[in-house]
């Protein structure tokens, strides 16, 4: 079977299903509605795209950060979020399997250099660091802000407001760097360094707060409002970073045709009105974009606040 045969093979075999966007548990989420239905079809523009090694193989091998809800998360086993519905989406456009597999945020990038995945969910800013190990395709976009105890006395709206404090964040994460980049303007203040401890997910972080651990967690502006809307006595507080976040492509020799097939993915569930859909579904609408930006070796990187 020749390679346009096989590609139209999987266009047919998936061309009227649709899916459900999220998987269900016993209950939902505090901050996730009802999830929506979403029907995703595979695009023959985005499967004329796939390279050939991709598309003989059959399936899409995604890594899913555990961000935590309403990023990425695990209810009853079974995997729930923004990511994991962008994932299998991203798959069935492509007339693909969906292969997902959940693993520590800092596991991501080294995961995709070891050839185990096609692609990365996790938000990743994309910076100079990164674009030496994989290339990067702009899906959603973001800022960080400080969960922290409603009844605590002084709010953190800035980095420097939180010298000498304890405070966490995600292992791996641009939240991570704002921290240890933050130190130096404490330095310069005469204030006391930020005592910074990093966690393997942000409900880690969480939990670490509510048990008065770390006095402040900085996390992604989903993932904090996952944390208050669970009903905890949190207080979401400051606007720190922000900008477009991506979805991190391995290196590969086809790299260039499969940054194409995924950039031309995007466009075609924004064009469909899936990408708004399953955004809406996850509460992370105040994220969506309009177009996405393929990043790889030698381009101008994105403004960041």
């Amino acid at each position: 079977m020749d390679l346009t045969t096989r590609r139209m093979g999987a266009l047919l075999a998936v061309a009227g299903l649709g899916f459900t966007v999220a998987a269900c548990g016993s209950e939902p989420e505090a901050s996730t509605p009802a999830p929506a239905r979403v029907d995703v079809r595979a695009s023959s523009q985005v499967v004329d795209l796939l390279p050939e090694q991709v598309a003989r193989r059959g399936t899409l091998r995604v890594a899913i950060p555990d961000s935590g809800l309403p990023l990425a998360g695990k209810q009853n086993g079974e995997l729930r979020g923004m990511d994991p519905d962008l994932g299998k989406a991203l798959a069935q456009v492509m007339g693909l399997k969906y292969e997902p597999r959940m693993i520590p945020f800092s596991s991501a990038l080294p995961g995709l250099q070891s050839g185990r995945y096609d692609v990365s969910f996790g938000e990743f800013y994309v910076t100079a660091k990164r674009l030496e190990t994989a290339d990067f395709v702009t899906a959603w976009h973001d800022y960080s802000s400080f969960v922290v105890q409603k009844d605590m006395k002084v709010k953190p709206r800035a980095l420097t407001d939180v010298c000498g404090m304890q405070v966490g964040a995600m292992e791996g994460s641009v939240e991570l760097k704002f921290l240890n980049d933050a130190q130096a303007g404490c330095a310069a203040k005469g204030r006391k360094p930020i005592t910074i401890d990093a966690f393997p997910s942000i409900s880690a972080g969480v939990l670490a707060l509510s048990s008065n651990r770390v006095q402040a967690v900085l996390a992604n502006r989903g993932g904090g409002e996952n944390a208050v809307a669970k009903g905890q006595s949190f207080a979401l507080v400051g606007q720190i970073g922000g900008g477009p976040t991506a979805t991190a492509v391995a290196r590969t020799a086809y790299s260039a045709r499969m940054l194409r097939a995924v950039r031309k993915a995007y466009e075609v569930l924004m064009s469909q009105g899936a990408y708004s859909k399953i955004l809406k579904a996850n509460n992370t609408s105040y994220g969506a974009i309009d177009k996405p930006t393929v990043y790889t070796t030698g381009s101008s990187l994105p403004d960041y606040e």
